[in-house]
Parts: C-alpha cells; sequence; structure tokens
C-alpha cells in the first residue's frame, strides 16, 4: 500500500490522536486561563512607601530661581512658507517650516533678537512667516528688522501684544572668566524652554560660521549643553543677567559635544544699536520696487512717448511689500526686452519722474496701503493696493 493510501484502521487511529490532543490542549487552555495565579511575593513583603524630599541644596535652589525668572523673556521663533505641489491633476499648497530658533525680548517695544542665520532662509521667500512663541505658548506674527552679519544677530519686532513682555536683564561680557557658571534656555530640537547648565570654557574665540559664511570672532565657549535650535538663546550668568547669545557649536556630528559659542553680550548690544540707528535713519517706507529712469528706458527699447508715459518697472524684490501682487518687471530673453508695468501715479499723483515718486512715498508711513496706477505692456490700466513697508536691511 502506498502512502497516499490508508486504510480504515490507521484513519480510526489518526482520529484517536487528533482527539487526544485537543483535549489536552482544551485542559492545558482551562489550566493557563482559568486557574487563579499563584502569589508568588515573600510572605514578609511590605510596599514600599515614597519618602519626602528633602531640602533643596543652595545651588539648585538658585538655579531654579534663575529660570523661573528669565524664561519668560526667552522665545521660540519658527520661520515657515507655502510649499506648492501637484496631486491628481491639481495644485495644492501646505505650510511648511523652513527653520526654528530660540530668541530674546529685547526691550518692551516688541523687539526680538535672535540669530541671523535661524531667520534667514524665511529673507529669501517672498511667502515665508515669522512667528515667536513665548513661554505661555501664545504665539504671534513678527516683521524682521535688520541684521548684523558681522555678529550674526537679527532684530525682529512682533507686530501685536507688546504689553505685558519682559525684557531680558543684560550683564556685561566684559569681566568673564573661564570656570565661572554658564546656562543656556532654548529649544534644542525643538523642545522649547529647556535648560542646560555648564560653565565658561573660554574666551575671545573664533568659529566659522553657521551657514559657513564667514568667521565669528570674540565669542564666549562654553560646554553648557547648546544643540541645534539654541541658536539666538541667551547665555546666562549665575545671576540670571544675559552675557551673551548662543550662535554655534563645534561638533563631528552636528549635535552636543561640549564645545558651544555665544556672541558677548557687548557685540550684541553694538549690533542692535547699528540695526535701529540705520533703520530710524531711513524711516522712508518702501515699495519693494525698482524701476526704470525715463532715460533708462529710452536705453532699454522705450519709445520717447512711452518713456514720458511713466516709470518701468525693473525687479521686484521678492521680499517686499510689492511681492506676490502680480506685478510685472521688463524682461529680457536673448535681445529682445519685453517691457512690462510702467507705474503712471501712485495715489492719484503722476509719477512720470523718479522724483515725482520719491515725493508721493515720503507723503506716508510704513503701515500705510497706497494705490498704484499702471499700464500694462498691453495697454490694459490696472490699480493695485499696496501696503509699504519699512526699509529692512542687513548690514
Amino acid at each position: 500500500m502506498t502512502n497516499d493510501q490508508q486504510g480504515p484502521a490507521s484513519t480510526a487511529n489518526m482520529l484517536l490522536v487528533a482527539a487526544l490532543l485537543l483535549l489536552s490542549g482544551a485542559l492545558v487552555y482551562q489550566n493557563w486561563f482559568t486557574s487563579p495565579p499563584v502569589n508568588t511575593l515573600p510572605v514578609d513583603y511590605v510596599s514600599r512607601a515614597a519618602v519626602p524630599a528633602g531640602d533643596l541644596a543652595v545651588d539648585e535652589t538658585q538655579r531654579i530661581a534663575v529660570f523661573k525668572r528669565t524664561a519668560p523673556s526667552v522665545v521660540f521663533i519658527r520661520t515657515k512658507d507655502v510649499a506648492r505641489f501637484l496631486f491628481s491633476g491639481q495644485i495644492h499648497e501646505q505650510e511648511r517650516e523652513l527653520s526654528s530658533g530660540t530668541g530674546l525680548v529685547w526691550d518692551k517695544h516688541g523687539h526680538i533678537v535672535t540669530n541671523l542665520h535661524v531667520v534667514e532662509d524665511a529673507l529669501r521667500s517672498n511667502e515665508s512667516a515669522l512667528e515667536v512663541v513665548f513661554a505661555d505658548k501664545s504665539t504671534v506674527d513678527a516683521e524682521f528688522v535688520g541684521g548684523v552679519r558681522e555678529f550674526d544677530i537679527a532684530l525682529l519686532r512682533i507686530k501685536v501684544g507688546v504689553d505685558g513682555i519682559i525684557p531680558i536683564p543684560l550683564g556685561t561680557s566684559d569681566n568673564l572668566n573661564v570656570g565661572q557658571d554658564a546656562w543656556a534656555i532654548g529649544s534644542p530640537f525643538g523642545f522649547d524652554q529647556t535648560l542646560s547648565t555648564g560653565v565658561i570654557g573660554g574666551l575671545n574665540r573664533s568659529v566659522s560660521g553657521a551657514d559657513g559664511s564667514g568667521v565669528l570672532s570674540g565669542l564666549i565657549q562654553t560646554d553648557a549643553a547648546i544643540n541645534p535650535g539654541n541658536s539666538g538663546g541667551p547665555l546666562l550668568d549665575s545671576s540670571g543677567r544675559m552675557i551673551g547669545v548662543n550662535t554655534a557649536i563645534v561638533s563631528p556630528t552636528g549635535a552636543y559635544s561640549g564645545l558651544g559659542f555665544a556672541v558677548p553680550v557687548s557685540s550684541v548690544v553694538t549690533a542692535v544699536e547699528m540695526v535701529l540707528q540705520a533703520t530710524t535713519e531711513n524711516q522712508r517706507p518702501v515699495l519693494g520696487i525698482k524701476i526704470l529712469s525715463p532715460e533708462e528706458a529710452l536705453a532699454y527699447g522705450a519709445t520717447p512717448d512711452a518713456a514720458r508715459r511713466g516709470l518701468y518697472i525693473q525687479r521686484i524684490d521678492p521680499n517686499g511689500p510689492a511681492s506676490g501682487l502680480g506685478l510685472r518687471p521688463i524682461t529680457q530673453r536673448g535681445n529682445t526686452i519685453y517691457p512690462g508695468d510702467q507705474i503712471i501715479a501712485l495715489n492719484g499723483e503722476p509719477t512720470t519722474t523718479p522724483e515725482e515718486l520719491h515725493v508721493a512715498l515720503g507723503k506716508h508711513a510704513s503701515g500705510d496701503v497706497i494705490t498704484l496706477s499702471l499700464i500694462r505692456s498691453n495697454g490694459q490700466r490696472v490699480r493695485v493696493e499696496i501696503t509699504l513697508q519699512a526699509r529692512k536691511l542687513i548690514i
């Protein structure tokens, strides 16, 4: 008889074995799942009770007090823009984060200090936005005022709700000593309001900037943990006064390796005053448009009548107030120049020369909404509203 030909007796034996296996399995199941658990605790076992904490050490109490006093002056900074992608034949928009870091409240006027490299990506996008998140999780929009590349310092200004903000207390960086305590508050890897502690490990150090664009000098070295996201946050002394702004690390992995560096507060003060002085002296609002004079328009090939009619738009600042409004500058393909929009009036005042545009613009302030009258290359006349902005600069 072959293996695939079994007799009745063999079949009966197989059924008997299967029944015994099922019965034994049922008994094991009942034993595992229905039998009460065996108490394996010792007969003299007593549950442990939590012991109340003792008094904190003096240095612990000091750190806690400094953190509670300083944390409200430290903010989380997020830069974002809009990404567009094609899906199922339609264009979709999705908000994306460009960068993030830390900042600090500088004064009661709503100025926020951070690193220039924290916000610079957003300055390259014409649809970017800056957000400042406070310790209580309240979030406000901010605008870029200016920056100083030499010190990697940027100055922002929040647009709303400056009441109740607490400027960070300033210390001095002129009499620091290697070995004294140094504490950092920041947002490493997005974990905002993080405190790390260490000491000053060196003074007057020089390292490459975060974007590799230059060398930062005169820095404070510390072993307080500084990671990506700490940039722009304060380095504090043991009294909770800011002695520097954390800006760079030296690490083979890009994460904390014990070598962090901060811009000394003396340089931060200098940078802020440079930006404020430059922007105060240039309070005239800007359109974010570069125009051609009538003489330049003639050189580009415009007819004399067209050149006298108004001011051709040569370029639009991608970060200026006129960006994203559909204005059309002149374009060039090969040797052919195509005219774009021509500004003929600002709030009804003729603008046939740069001087007339300058005078008309000078009657307005940052935040004003003005109306530009334009002639398109096809002869169509249109009007565009623009909200003026103060001049922004990177020194």
